[in-house]
Formats: C-alpha cells, structure tokens, sequence
C-alpha cells in the first residue's frame, strides 16, 4: 500500500485531570475524575460512578485483560506522543478518536445526571482537551465532537465552536429518548441536523451510544460476559441504521451523512434488501420517501469493519464507497498488534483501487482530511 491507513474508530483515553484541570473551580468536585474504592480506580461523575478502568486498554495487555489502577494503564492508551509510536509500530497512519470515559454516545454528559451547566463546562472541556492535545498535536489523529442533548439550540452552539477547533465530525446518540429528550425522528432537531450538513460534519452513530442495553446473564465468565456484549452489540446498529432510513431525516437534509460504528458490514446486505421490500410493499414513496431506502443508504451512510472477510465479500451489495476500515484500538477487540496481517487476510483478492478506497480514500473524503499534511506527518 502507497498510502496511509485510515482508522475510523479509536479511543483517546482522558487523562485523569481532563475536567478537573479545565472546568471552573465550582465544577471541580462534580466533574469527571478517577478515584480509587476498595482498590479498584474508577471514573466518577456528579458522585455517582461511571466505569470502572476495565478492559478499555486490553489490546495492549499480554493476556488482553482489565486493568484496576491507573498506574496499570499503558501511556499510549492517553498520551499522543506514545500513540504515535504504537500506531506506527501497528502500520497504522491515521485515528479517529472515540471518547472513552465520557461514552460512546455522549455518555453521563448528556443525561439529566447534574446540574445543566456542570454539564455543559464538561462538554466544552472535552472538546477542548481532544483539539488541543491530539488533533492539534498531529494530523494523523482525527477529533470528533460532543454537543449537549438536552437543549437543541446549545448543541449548535456547541457544535459550531467545536468546528472551529478544528473538530471534523459529531459523536451522538442513535436514541436521545432513552434519555427521555425528543425523539432521534423528532423535527425538533432539524436544527441540529441543518448546522452538520452546512458544515460537512458527518454523525458517529457508535455501538452503545444510547442510555442502556439489555444485561447479560449474571452467571457468564466475565471474559464470557464481555464477548456476548460485543456480539449482540454489534446487531443492535442494524436497528439503528433502519431507522436512519426510515426518520425521514435524509430526505430533510440530503448531503447528511451518518456512520454506523463498530457494528461492522455484513448486515448491511440484509438490512436494504429488507428495507427495499417493505418500501415496496407498503408503498412508501406515498409517504414522502423520494428514493428506495438502499439508495438512501448509499447516498448519506457508512459502515465500518475490521475483521470481516465474510462481509467484504459482499462489498458491492453494500457500496464499496460506502466502506470504511478501524482497528478500534485500545479495546480488547481491536485489530492491534496485527492490523496489517488482519487488513491483507481480510482485502485478500480484492482490486487494489477498491482497497484504497476502504482503507483510506473513503474517510479522507468524508472527514474532509488533509491528504498532504497526513504524509508529512508520517
């Protein structure tokens, strides 16, 4: 390969002052901060836990385990300078960074857990931090958002100075209602939807970025409980990006674009094979649908993989335009320290033109990357 691989889902971990070291001193009990319970480090927001350390930096751990303290986390997992070497050591030449403790989908920040402006001084620090410390220390690594959900207009706001950071894309929930706010389909956030498509800042729709999912059963391993999550995790995304389709949303705002994250590809096929029946069936275009939901779907959405030949295999069902790659590094199901070897396993017999695509032209164009500075910062 002549250029850079391209990861769309990685995780910058917060360093343990991220919001106490930038909200306002009378936000600094109450924001995000580690601290230690019966020898166990966990996050802990507006007093109630949020995560414990857990297997967030497993694929950097021999046997891919959990860490309980934070002198056990490797620097790499928040540290850019010593990511840098990781993701070279990996072959991997671009990140886009998730959060990690302040979840997926905006996590306890965009809840009704705290006081409205503690809230928001969170937000903003966030944002901040991942500009300032990684995306402003290279181009090789890509920030994306967080906006508050409890109030539309905030969030445009918010998205807006964070564009001016330098952010390129927005981390939001596929369900603001299990938050109990208006409805994802709701009008309420055109607003919204219309400051993204001005700026051409896709939306991550990340597995997990709602309130809750179901619990798994209590007598699993927790090795065993943390595989079982993964996979039926990864389902749920085909709920979502049904719904993506169905909200009327894309025909509202038609240069919009949304990501399904780490929910991998090879559900596509059936979901806009399914999609395309039941718009035929019910007569959907009767109903203010323009287009067939697959062309929906290959106009405004994306979808990632990392390990999934099976599914590449269906690349053209799915739009080989429509195809990113992430090695999800640090978690336990990341690509690392293999990515290269899993990329050539999975890419094996595929057109070099529809490689580059997958692994790097897709995701320049959407995140709207410098192609120039990347490689000068190889």
């Amino acid at each position: 390969m002549n250029y850079p691989l391209i990861s769309t889902d990685d995780h910058a971990w917060e360093r343990r002052d991220t919001w106490t070291s930038r909200v306002p001193a009378r936000f600094r009990d109450e924001c995000p901060q580690v601290r230690t319970e019966d020898e166990v480090d966990y996050w802990v927001y507006a007093g109630t836990r949020i995560r414990a350390l857990g297997t967030g930096c497993a694929a950097m751990r021999p046997e891919r385990d959990a860490v309980k303290r934070w002198e056990e986390v490797p620097e790499a997992a928040y540290d850019p300078a010593a990511r840098l070497a990781t993701m070279d050591a990996d072959g991997v030449g671009v990140e886009v960074l998730f959060p990690q403790a302040a979840g997926f989908g905006g996590g306890p920040f965009v809840s009704t857990v705290g006081d409205a402006k503690l809230r928001l001084a969170c937000i903003q620090a966030y944002n901040d931090w991942l500009a300032e410390e990684w995306s402003d220390f290279s181009p090789r690594y890509v920030a994306q958002a967080l906006a508050p959900i409890w109030d539309v207009d905030l969030a445009v706001t918010e998205i807006r100075r964070a564009h001016g950071l330098g952010h390129k894309a927005l981390v939001w929930t596929s369900a603001p209602e299990s938050w109990g706010f208006p409805h994802f389909n709701e009008s309420y956030w055109d607003p919204l939807w219309a400051t993204l498509q001005e700026l051409a800042m896709p939306v991550a729709l990340h597995i997990g970025g709602r309130s809750s999912l179901p619990d798994p059963w209590e007598g699993f391993s927790n090795m065993r409980k943390l595989s079982a999550i993964s996979t039926t995790a990864i389902t749920s995304n085909v709920q979502v990006m049904a719904n993506v389709i169905f909200s009327g949303v894309l025909e509202r705002f038609p240069d919009l674009k949304f990501i399904s994250v780490e929910s991998g590809l090879g559900w596509v096929p059936y979901l806009l094979e399914t999609a395309d029946h039941q718009y035929e069936r019910q007569r959907l275009w009767n109903e203010g649908m323009s287009l067939r939901p697959s062309e929906y779907f290959h106009r405004n959405c994306y979808v990632n993989f990392w390990y999934e030949a099976t599914g590449l295999a269906l690349r053209d069902q799915i739009g080989v335009d429509n195809i990113m790659w992430e090695a999800d590094f640090p978690h336990p199901t990341s690509t690392y320290p293999d990515s290269k070897k899993l990329v050539e396993r999975c890419l094996e017999g595929i057109p070099d033109d529809e490689c580059e695509k997958m692994l790097h032209g897709n995701a320049l164009r959407l995140y709207g990357l410098d192609g120039a500075a990347i490689e000068a910062a190889l």
